[in-house]
Formats: structure tokens, sequence, C-alpha cells
């Protein structure tokens, strides 16, 4: 068995040594103990923590600013049966490790560190748990825990790995070898960027705007982001890297068509340059698409041109259809958009 650090806590009583446990899950997903009533992350600044407390999950930018703050990442696995005054006594309940192991994402490898000589595994120093009231605290520098020596390493090492903490949990340590169980806290560092969709065509109005998007590719992508500018900019950057991260705007962006709306502020007559950026579950950005150039068209004058064109839909520029008919709808909006421009420019 690895050498580790044993820790001595009153135990349960014979009827809760009795609870099933529950199926081996998938090894990227962190494990609960029967003998574990609660599990709780702390906050690792922004980072996401599931509904379970089990999982924390952080992008490049987080990991960047926690990595430089050196902190720390901690776990806290409930267990109450160690208050109860009826089992007090009764048998003695020893926990073991911590220890930490990591694996790629998808990766289903099974991992039980207690197993001789495991070379995924870790073991913390005994600092690294403490137990009070209950309450099973495992606490461990993120800098360990991922082994980068410094904050630049988030940005460029372009990983998405899964870091997990594993506590051991010894009911009867004479029958440790059917009885054990353990329990896990996980950190997902995903430091991969999104690929950046591409805008294909746009139109505005002052107060909306509406493009196609060829959405990227990343099965992560939660939402798809718009920067608008008066003056022409390089695409390939990102939003951070300008100083412009703020004045991102969400796109409602329908998935199947790749139609997407927006409201805007702009001044009727104008050019504008788009470019679009996606953003991934760990919230981390793509870099800026080329930018788009797209014309601001006062909006009655659009619909004119809308209705001279064949247009039947009766709620203005900014109504939105369902189904099959928004593709339809949205390349009669261009097609006009297109044309009524035109004509303008072509009459001053």
């Amino acid at each position: 068995m690895m050498n580790s650090k044993k820790w001595a806590l009153a135990l349960l009583g014979a009827g809760a040594l009795g609870a099933t446990p529950v199926a081996e899950a998938e090894a990227r997903t962190p494990r609960r103990s029967p003998l574990v009533q609660d599990t709780q992350a702390a906050t690792l600044g922004t980072a996401l923590i599931s509904d379970d407390g089990a999982t924390i999950t952080a992008g490049i930018k987080v990991c960047s600013k926690q990595i430089e703050e050196n902190s720390q990442v901690k776990f806290s696995f409930t267990t109450t049966y160690a208050n109860d005054d009826a089992v007090l006594g009764d048998a003695e309940q020893f926990f073991e490790g911590p220890y930490t192991y990591e694996l790629e994402r998808e990766a289903n490898n099974a991992i039980n560190c207690r197993e001789d000589e495991n070379p995924d595994c870790q073991t913390l120093s005994e600092d690294a748990l403490t137990i009070a009231d209950g309450v099973a605290e495992v606490e461990v520098a993120l800098r360990d825990l991922v082994g980068f020596s410094n904050a630049e390493l988030c940005e460029t090492e372009g990983t998405d790995m899964e870091h997990f903490v594993q506590l051991h949990i010894l009911p009867n340590t004479t029958t440790v070898a059917t009885e054990a169980d353990y329990t896990e806290g996980r950190v997902i560092m995903d430091l991969i960027r999104p690929d950046a969709p591409i805008p294909d065509e746009g139109v505005s109005t002052a107060s909306k705007m509406q493009l196609t998007v060829q959405v990227a590719e990343a099965e992560d992508v939660s939402g798809y982001f718009a920067l608008i500018s008066t003056e022409r900019f390089e695409g390939g950057q990102l939003p951070s890297e300008m100083g412009r991260e703020d004045e991102l705007v969400p796109i409602n962006l329908n998935m199947t068509t790749g139609v997407g709306q927006f409201g805007v502020d702009l001044e009727e007559g104008t050019k504008v340059y788009v470019a679009v950026a996606s953003r991934d579950e760990a919230k981390n950005y793509s870099v800026l698409s080329e930018p788009l150039e797209v014309d601001v068209v006062p909006t009655e004058d659009f619909w004119d041109y809308y209705v001279g064109a064949g247009g039947s839909e009766t709620g203005g520029y900014g109504c939105t259809s369902t189904g099959g008919s928004s593709t339809s709808l949205w390349t009669l909006l261009v097609a006009t958009m297109v044309l009524g421009v035109g004509r303008r420019r072509f009459t001053r």
C-alpha cells in the first residue's frame, strides 16, 4: 500500500456499515461515497462549481489569476455519522490519503489510489487533511494540483485536464479490503480556446442587427458574442488583448439556421465593422473573426424595400419567425437590404 497518514475519528454503527455502495462511475466523474452525506467545493475565484459541489470548472483567465495568487483548492466532505452519540466508541474510523491524480478529458480510466504502487496517484502531506465536527476538509495549492510553476502556463499549455482529489474512508481497519470506500472532488482545467465562428452576412437598423454565422465546431461552446466598431480593426485577436472584452454583445443565435440577432445603438446611414467570437463552458473566448462590414439602414426605408420586394410578414424588421421559415425570411431580408441600399447609393 502507498505510504499515507491515517486519521482516527469516531465510527458509525453497524447499521450504517450495511449501506450499499454506489456503482463505480467513470473515473472522470467524481466518486460519491455513501459514507459521505455532502460534498462542497470552495470558490476558486469566478470558477464554476457544479450543483453537487464536487466539481470546479475553470478556464484560462481563472487559472492565470488563481495561480498568480497562489490560491488553494478546498473540498469539504461531510460525514454526519461521526457526530452520532449512539455510535461513538463502537469502533474506529480511519481516513487515508488524500491523494491526487489527473486524467485527460473524456478518459474513462478507473483510478483507485489505494491499489499497490499506483503510478497515477500522488499522496499529499498530512497537513492537507483536517477533520472537525464531522467534516473532512482537503486543501491543496492549485499550483501543486495542476503542476504549474507560473501563471503564464495557463495560456501556453493548451491542455484540457481533470484533476482529482481522492480521500479514502476505512470503516473498520480489520476489514479494509472489503469495506473501504472513497470519495472525490474534481477540478476541470480547460485551457483550450474554442475556434472562432465566421460571420457570413449582416444587416442592421439603428436598434437591431442580424447576422448569419458559421458556428464553431467545439462541443462545449456555450455562447456567441459580437464586437461592433465604427472603425475597421484586425481580426484574429483576443477581445481581452484589445481591452474590449467588456464590449462584447451576446448573440441570440439559432443553432439550426445560423441566424442571430442582438440589440444595437447605431447611427442610421453609417457603416460598422462586426466580428464574432465563441465562448466555451469554462468561459474561454476564441479569437475574434475577421470583421464584417455592415450598413446601418433606416428602419422605415428598409421596411418599404422589404414590402416592395414581396415580403408578407407583418411584424416589421424586428419580427422573428420559427421553424423552417426563418431561413427563407432571412434570405429575403438580406436580398432586399442589398437591393435597397444599392438604390439609395445610386440615386445620391
